[in-house]
């Protein structure tokens, strides 16, 4: 009995947690100034560790160009627009490996390219090089209300730097498709490691209440999974206890 009283207090903690949970935004650069205080490989490492689980689409596999739609093995689909920008598949490999999507402005005001996932994600994030100090702006589409949520970020400023951008949704939230806009001054930009997946969060939460709508675009861990868990944390306790 008092094993099982273990589990449930351990999942009070957890719904407790959540109770809390807010969009969280990471940003991090190789040149850290205008406000920006994490460097890249900071800001996506504390991106990760918010998350239960996460793909990150290095663009491998890619066919297609930004107007029919560039689709990778990850299951993404990458499309212009249409405001007079495009994207193409770059073998440039200055995010660390090719191929990339690289983006040129043009005449528009930035260059602007949708990113479809194949399921619904709770969690967004990617890398891009050469924002010249211009903004990125990200637009999410819940995938339930079709809802759009705006995110304005600020590059750090200079040539030639590579940042991090992500985002970890409250645990309700699924968006099923990303708008990304990079208004680099120098009109030419590259990104790479788009990543999504589900926060820990959301997780959380469904392990307390699984009958929540989003909840059926979330793999909760099977009872017998926590109920090991608990046993595990239980049985630590009773080593300590022994051990004084």
């Amino acid at each position: 009995m008092k094993k099982i009283k273990f589990l449930f207090a351990a999942l009070a903690l957890s719904a407790s947690a959540v109770s809390n949970a807010a969009i969280i935004t990471f940003q991090g650069s190789s040149v850290l100034n205008n406000g920006v205080t994490m460097t890249s490989a900071e800001a996506r490492a504390a991106w990760e560790a918010s998350l239960y689980s996460f793909t990150v689409d290095g663009i491998d596999g890619a066919t297609g160009d930004g107007t029919s739609g560039i689709t990778t093995t990850a299951g993404n689909v990458y499309n212009n627009t249409g405001n007079g920008s495009y994207i193409r598949i770059s073998n440039s490999n200055v995010l660390g490996s090719a191929p990339a999507i690289y983006g040129d402005r043009r005449s528009a005001s930035l260059i602007s390219f949708d990113v479809s996932f194949a399921s619904p994600v709770n969690a967004v994030a990617f890398d891009v090089y050469d924002n010249d100090g211009g903004g990125m702006q990200l637009i999410l589409t819940d995938a339930d209300t079709g809802a759009e949520t705006i995110f304005n970020f600020s590059s750090s400023t200079g040539t030639t730097h590579s940042e991090f951008f992500g985002v970890v949704f409250d645990p309700t939230v699924f968006v099923s498709s990303l708008r990304v806009g990079g208004t680099d001054p120098g009109g030419i930009t590259t990104w790479d490691n788009f990543s999504f997946g589900v926060g820990q969060q959301a997780v959380d939460s469904c392990v307390a209440d699984p009958t929540q709508p989003q909840c059926r675009n979330v793999n909760v861990p099977e009872p017998t999974s926590l109920a090991i868990f608990g046993l595990g944390l239980a049985g630590l306790a009773v080593r300590r206890r022994i051990k004084k």
